[in-house]
């Protein structure tokens, strides 16, 4: 009890008395929310051209199947939207969300990322993504990492040894989440592996390929967003983008804190082929390339078929029902199902567990394609 009390009184003393603000933001949020942009140092990325998504003429007509509500309210969901050939077909929202609510999107950012990707290399700012990151971001010249490219970033091979470990707030993930110099976490991380071998899903990947974009296209990445896509997506409202301090580097393996709706345009541009209303945002080729498999063994030895670009690729058993799709923590999602022109987002505090988020997938998509078909 001694030890413990004087643990206390330390950890006290560095809360109140000192910049202890990796440790402070660890003990005060523990574990990562939905709503963690109200806590931590962000950066806009500016709409400066609303349009609103149209409604159906049959709006909220319709309704979930009560398995699939049940499903939803179990976990915790706060925003639940389907688009159909465009068009908002439902929506609802719980526990005081709304379709203005921000979200911490979590992994979809990694989504946002590939297109940012995709924007820079329609502009010529990057000369392909075979290109060798170290061209753009010097840190990474020297011996296998040099040979790492944009698309071993995009693809999760880049061989790096570093290892996401949710059960320690204080390991590798806790420190690129809460600490505040995630350039400095990221540049210490070496190669074990040479790049394009193995997929392993591992959040340092698409950090490090925020780095070299960020050099490659001349402007921090929350500018670049703005002009590039957000604006021309004609989004609902300003995003808030979490960095690492205050005017800091951008989270860009996840901590993109948007509303639902504003998401959705994100698979409608992907489902269109990089087009927005007439105006290529992303060339169709690249957003082919992202939706296919990468093909890379994984750990286990078994090839990786359910990853492109950043984007999923689900197999679901037991459906012909094919799908692609922006996740991140917490089962926040993005569904396209191209064979029906549908879109799908839903928000939410849980679930943590991989095999729940996949039945509350299946569910979601398989109600939604025989309601609206």
């Amino acid at each position: 009890m001694k030890k413990i009390a004087i643990l206390f009184l330390l950890v006290c003393s560095c809360l109140l008395f000192t910049n202890c603000t990796f440790i402070r933001r660890t003990l005060l949020l523990n574990i990562p929310g939905i709503n963690d942009h109200h806590f931590l140092p962000n950066v806009a990325v500016k709409s400066t051209n609303f349009t609103d998504l149209p409604l159906s003429s049959h709006y909220n007509e319709r309704k979930l199947p009560d398995s699939l509500l049940e499903n939803l309210q179990e976990n915790k969901t706060v925003a639940f939207l389907v688009l159909k050939n465009d068009s908002l077909v439902y929506e609802w929202y719980k526990e005081g969300y709304s379709a203005k609510k921000r979200t911490n999107v979590f992994s979809i950012t990694k989504s946002i990322m590939s297109i940012l990707v995709g924007i820079a290399l329609k502009e010529g700012k990057i000369k392909s993504i075979d290109e060798p990151i170290c061209h753009y971001y010097p840190e990474y010249k020297e011996g296998e990492r040099s040979k790492i490219t944009f698309k071993h970033l995009l693809q999760m091979s880049s061989g790096l040894n570093y290892y996401d470990t949710y059960k320690n707030p204080f390991g590798p993930s806790g420190k690129i989440y809460y600490g505040t110099n995630v350039r400095n976490v990221t540049n210490q991380i070496q190669s074990e592996k040479e790049a394009g071998i193995e997929w392993r899903y591992k959040n340092c990947d698409p950090q490090i390929l925020g780095f070299a974009l960020e050099k490659a296209v001349g402007m921090p990445l929350s500018q670049y967003a703005s002009e590039k896509l957000w604006s021309p997506l004609g989004a609902s409202q300003d995003a808030l983008w979490t960095t690492d301090r205050k005017n800091g580097m951008e989270k860009t393996y996840c901590c993109f804190n948007t509303n639902a709706r504003d998401i959705a345009r994100l698979g409608i541009l992907y489902k269109n082929g990089g087009n927005w209303g007439g105006r290529q945002i992303v060339d169709s080729a690249y957003v082919k390339a992202s939706l296919t498999p990468v093909n890379i063994k994984r750990t286990n030895g078994a090839q990786m078929m359910n990853y492109g670009y950043a984007w999923w690729l689900p197999k679901m058993e037991g459906t012909n029902v094919t799908t692609f799709a922006a996740e991140g923590m917490l089962g926040q999602f993005c569904i396209v199902v191209p064979e029906k022109n549908l879109v799908i987002v839903r928000f939410g505090k849980k679930p943590s567990k991989i095999e729940h988020f996949r039945k509350m997938y299946k569910y979601s998509v398989m109600s939604c394609y025989h309601l609206w078909k």
